[in-house]
């Protein structure tokens, strides 16, 4: 097993955002001067382009979250045969005199597609306790590596930013019209790197929400974590009408993708239809800053209809991962 270093992230094309106390945005804001705008025109969007596809539970932003919030996330090489196959970022967590549980959530990231190297590079992790893998897309190889299947999979929505020209030309003929009588309204859209403490009313009235309509969402602890590990990996989106905030949405910034993580509004947003004129405005300002993909999340059409339907209305493909998968002792490979 070897653990991947900041050199050992360049490699893989992981370099942005979330290594060490400041991300390489930081570091070449501090080496150069520029601002965050600055940055972005001198090239930075053109070598975000350049990285894989990798959900945010697997990018060095969640990594250096995790840490400080005392876990470990570690992105390991995963490696058969002494040639690299894939990469994955292991949460590890101390069970004390029962040893060590390591998750790879949203992962691995494979190079190859022989599935007997995939399941040898996944039992060599064994001796750093892992046991559980929520897989990003189905996977024939976790069967041989030993491991079985706990639950069916979940289905996430994704919105292609790739060409943002077309991005209207995808939605659905009502959301469509939610998002012109949005344009109609006047609201003023802003947006901001999030900071803790200024916006921390948004995650103050996201969990009253959550209480209130009994989902599930972002830790708060790992989202505060993340914008304390690299200032610029956070982005708000902000909708005011005369002047009074009526809406928000909170995004995370990682590598070629975005994670939408929360938002909020008031009955005054709902009415003005404020989130569909702050997902268009967000989805094309990360466009423009070289980001290809968003994450709009899980679907969950039962305890979450309204949402699913947004989701869906945008224009986001739906697609199934690859199910929760766990490793028990007498759970034999088939190699």
């Amino acid at each position: 097993m070897r653990v991947l270093t900041e050199a050992g992230l360049g490699e893989f094309g992981l370099g942005e955002f979330g290594l060490g106390e400041m991300g390489l945005v930081e570091m070449d804001r501090a080496r150069t001067g520029f601002s965050e705008t600055d940055y972005v025109e001198a090239g930075r969007a053109q070598r975000v382009l350049t990285q894989p596809m990798l959900a945010l539970q697997q990018s060095p932003v969640f990594g250096a979250a995790l840490t400080r919030i005392g876990l470990s996330g570690q992105i390991v090489a995963l490696e058969d045969r002494g040639n690299a196959v894939g990469r994955a970022l292991v949460m590890v967590r101390s069970l004390g005199p029962f040893g060590r549980l390591g998750l790879i959530s949203r992962g691995p990231h494979w190079f190859i597609d022989d599935p007997r190297a995939r399941a040898r590079a996944l039992l060599a992790l064994s001796p750093m306790g892992l046991r559980m893998i929520e897989a990003e897309h189905p996977c024939p190889s976790l069967r041989l590596a030993g491991y079985r299947q706990v639950m069916t999979p979940a289905h996430v929505a994704t919105l292609d930013l790739s060409r943002p020209a077309d991005l209207e030309a995808g939605m659905h003929h009502a959301w469509r019209g939610s998002l012109n009588k949005a344009r109609r309204t006047g609201l003023d859209i802003t947006s901001a790197p999030f900071h803790q403490v200024r916006d921390h009313w948004l995650l103050e009235e996201e969990r009253r929400m959550r209480r209130q309509n009994g989902y599930r969402g972002w830790s708060r602890s790992l989202t505060l974590a993340m914008a304390e590990a690299n200032p610029l990996a956070l982005r708000l989106f902000t909708a005011r009408k005369a002047g009074v905030t009526i809406a928000a949405m909170l995004f995370a910034r990682h590598a070629s993708m975005a994670t939408y993580l929360t938002g909020w509004t008031g009955a005054a947003g709902r009415e003005a239809c404020a989130h569909h004129l702050m997902l268009v405005e967000a989805a094309s300002w990360l466009a423009n800053q070289g980001h290809a993909s968003l994450d709009l999340g899980t679907m969950d059409t039962e305890a979450a209809p309204g949402l699913a339907r947004f989701k869906i209305g945008c224009g986001a493909k739906v697609r199934p991962l690859g199910g929760s998968w766990l490793r028990l002792p007498f759970c034999a490979a088939r190699l």
